[in-house]
């Protein structure tokens, strides 16, 4: 009986049409589910609403159909709205599927903070060294997420999780502190356990090893070895100019990092050596999609 010019995206219809039956035009979408509605619309005089979807383009409807009154208060045929939520729906679809992914890290987030609040009480001797190692590692923990956050989909990358750890205890780079490798970067998870790792190296460095001294120097160094069949991340920490170093008398929450969960969460293997000029801790860490966002070396 008459269209607005805007139907015409979703119906094929010219001036023409105006008079032929609905039944004989062709459309975009399937119209021919709205019949029945129509039909029981002008039957129960009640409105009638559905989503209907564009199969070439996946466009989406939201489609009204109400009673038509005359000026007469006569039912003349039925009026239909369609009111395309495209852009509302994929929008409410994103928001889902934002909220998940929130609900899943928070879930991780809290899952790391109760191992770290654990391993730390196993592992300290008094309230007063339990809450400094705690602070410590949630700082640490704290500052990874921070990177993660600035970046979610590009990783995270190994040089700021040295600096960055560095930073928190003054050691100022070129001074105290040298660090020089290849553009490497964690995938999120990843990054977590090797913060940790660099916070306890550093920790160590600080209080027992070449930070605590104005004369000690840290080299850090990381290269990717290539020679091997699926290659590998290096990853040297060497310490020099510091008190003499010993093997600790127990396994530390530190050590228990180092040397299982690195080998645990990353495949990671951890070889500690306590020489007289200074700790040296090599990581060697396989390079895979899991644990690395780039490069990646896989096949």
């Amino acid at each position: 009986m008459n269209f607005t010019p805007a139907i015409t995206q979703i119906l094929h219809l010219v001036e023409t049409d105006v008079g032929r039956p609905i039944a004989h035009i062709k459309a975009r979408i399937p119209i021919e589910e709205l019949y029945d509605d129509v039909r029981r619309v002008l039957r129960t005089l009640a409105s009638a609403e559905r989503e209907l979807t564009a199969p070439d383009s996946g466009t989406r409807y939201i489609v009204r159909i109400l009673p038509y009154r005359s000026i007469d208060n006569f039912i003349a045929g039925v009026v239909i709205n369609f009111i395309d939520v495209t852009a509302i729906t994929r929008a409410e679809e994103r928001q889902r599927l934002l909220l998940a992914e929130l609900q899943h890290r928070v879930r991780n987030t809290l899952g790391v903070v109760r191992s770290i609040a654990r391993r730390s009480a196993d592992t300290s001797s008094t309230v007063e060294e339990y809450a400094a190692h705690l602070d410590g590692r949630l700082n640490a923990f704290a500052r990874t997420q921070a990177l993660v956050t600035r970046d979610p989909e590009g990783g995270v990358d190994l040089e700021y999780l040295v600096i960055e750890e560095l930073l928190a205890y003054n050691a100022r780079e070129g001074e105290q502190v040298r660090a020089s490798g290849p553009a490497i970067r964690f995938q999120p998870k990843a990054a977590e356990t090797f913060a940790l790792a660099i916070h306890e190296l550093a920790t160590n460095a600080l209080n027992y090893g070449a930070l605590s001294q104005p004369g000690g120097r840290l080299e850090i160094s990381w290269r990717i070895d290539g020679a091997i069949e699926l290659p590998q991340l290096l990853f040297e920490w060497r310490e020099r100019g510091g008190p003499a170093v010993t093997p600790p008398p127990r396994s530390g929450f530190g050590t228990e990092l180092l040397e299982r969960s690195l080998a645990f969460e990353l495949k990671g293997q951890t070889t500690m050596s306590f020489n007289a000029s200074g700790l040296m801790c090599l990581i060697a860490i396989p390079l895979t999609k899991r644990t690395f966002h780039t490069p990646s070396m896989e096949g």
